[in-house]
């Protein structure tokens, strides 16, 4: 078997990184769609078995409730869904920033392979009056390849970044508030004196610690959330023209090598 050159290995080499990286960017983009879908799930269900221990706790029958679930579920799903929609409108746009540098560092990967080849037919014809000029190519292509190496890092971490600010800040603004309002009684004469209670008061305390706090809450999300929507738009306009700059910058710098 005919052994390959060192450079004509390093080639290979240079390609499968090349693919691993696109295999990397694809994992990224699955696993944030499954988080997606699991911080809905969990946040609706969340939301449901709350209120459900809550009126259990002052001795409501969840059936007479579920207009008003039903109210509190559809505000609270929409809220839900708006921030999670703007979180997937950013991870688009970084994402088609990645696959635009991948497409380029593909296209100097395959230039710097050509320009390789025609290279190495060149030393063998001793036809040394071009050898200047696909040296310099493959320097310009390699550098090429190196500063999209570095842009697709960068795009690779703001979507790491995007995945994990998803997860922190939903934690944080939509934080199951529901069974911090009533800790259940322990023991049988606790329980006894809280179902006595419930009888004379159980209906007004369901309202007044769950239902209004409930409302309250949602109230407050809506007004936050333009502004809060509006600072994740404005980083990923941020984000874009930074990468942006950089695939300009590395266009200049290969035009000047070349």
């Amino acid at each position: 078997m005919e052994e390959k050159e060192p450079n004509a290995i390093l080639m290979d080499k240079l390609e499968e990184l090349s693919e691993l990286e696109i295999k990397k960017s694809k994992v990224l983009a699955v696993i944030f769609q499954k988080t997606t879908r699991e911080i809905m799930s969990k946040k609706m269900q969340s939301l449901k078995s709350n209120f459900r221990e809550q009126a259990e706790f002052y001795g409501q029958k969840w059936e007479d409730y579920d207009a008003i679930y039903q109210e509190i579920a559809k505000r609270y799903e929409e809220q839900l869904s708006k921030v999670l929609e703007k979180y997937h409108e950013s991870f688009v746009n970084m994402y088609l920033e990645l696959q635009e540098a991948e497409c380029n560092q593909k296209i100097a990967m395959t230039n710097l392979k050509k320009s390789y080849e025609i290279k190495q037919e060149i030393l063998k014809s001793a036809n040394f009056n071009k050898i200047e000029e696909f040296e310099r190519k493959i320097k310009a292509c390699l550098q090429k390849k190196d500063n999209y190496d570095e842009i697709i890092e960068e795009c690779e971490k703001e979507l790491e970044k995007c995945t994990t600010n998803l997860e922190s800040q939903m934690n944080a603004l939509f934080a199951d508030k529901l069974n911090q309002i009533a800790l259940k009684e322990e023991g049988a004469f606790a329980k006894l004196i809280q179902k006595i209670k419930n009888m004379f008061s159980g209906k007004t305390k369901f309202k007044t610690y769950v239902i209004e706090p409930i409302d309250i809450e949602l109230e407050m999300r809506d007004s936050k959330l333009p502004d809060i929507i509006n600072d994740m738009h404005q980083d990923i306009v941020r984000f874009v023209a930074k990468i942006k700059q950089a695939k300009a910058q590395t266009n200049e710098i290969f035009n000047q090598m070349m």
